[in-house]
């Protein structure tokens, strides 16, 4: 009998835990906006920054920018390149707490594309995680402060994009995330011509 209740314990508990991964995928296929629009990329960092800064700080967790000014405007949707930004700055600051320490975004010019950098000076991911982060499901975080699932939607989006999203790491160095985002012909019409 005690089993029984242990194991329908464990079911009730699983079962919620399902629950709030539904209800998190819902409410993010709702969020996102897939409109795409011809937008300045740096602004859309400027803006994740301020809107991470107050978390940032509560976290000890200094966060600046070295922007490249000249990058060309590009099309996409801002929303979910906010959710991408949003997602690694949030990971970067986890990582960093309770120790505190800083997160370092820049953007620049690489070839074809706008490359974004969000770089921490945190613990760094072990090796045998590195290959792993993209995929659905895994975490590294205790039960009930992650899904798993922040990582591998920013890189479906990143690729529906045409782009990548890579990691280097190192521990005990940081970890830095880059973001490349394809420079469509359209994009540089639109910024010749303004």
């Amino acid at each position: 009998l005690d089993e029984f209740k242990r194991a329908l314990n464990q079911i009730r508990t699983q079962g919620k835990r399902c629950k709030e991964i539904t209800h998190k995928l819902l409410s993010f296929a709702r969020k996102t906006d897939p409109t795409v629009k011809n937008v300045q990329l740096n602004e859309i960092i400027e803006d994740v920054i301020a809107l991470s800064e107050q978390r940032a700080k509560y976290a000890n967790v200094k966060l600046s920018s070295v922007l490249d000014e000249d990058l060309p405007t590009i099309d996409v949707s801002p929303s979910e390149i906010q959710q991408v930004l949003l997602n690694l700055i949030n990971n970067a600051v986890d990582a960093l707490e309770p120790r505190g320490g800083k997160v370092d975004l820049s953007t620049r010019m690489e070839n074809n594309f706008i490359v974004i950098d969000i770089a921490d000076d945190g613990p760094g991911i072990p090796k045998a995680n590195l290959s792993r982060i993209f995929d659905p499901f895994f975490t590294t975080k205790p039960v009930g402060k992650g899904t798993g699932l922040g990582l591998s939607i920013c890189y479906g989006i990143i690729k529906k994009m045409g782009g990548e999203i890579t990691v280097s790491s190192a521990i005990s160095l940081g970890t830095t995330f880059h973001v490349k985002i394809p420079v469509s012909k359209n994009s540089e019409d639109h910024s010749q011509a303004a």
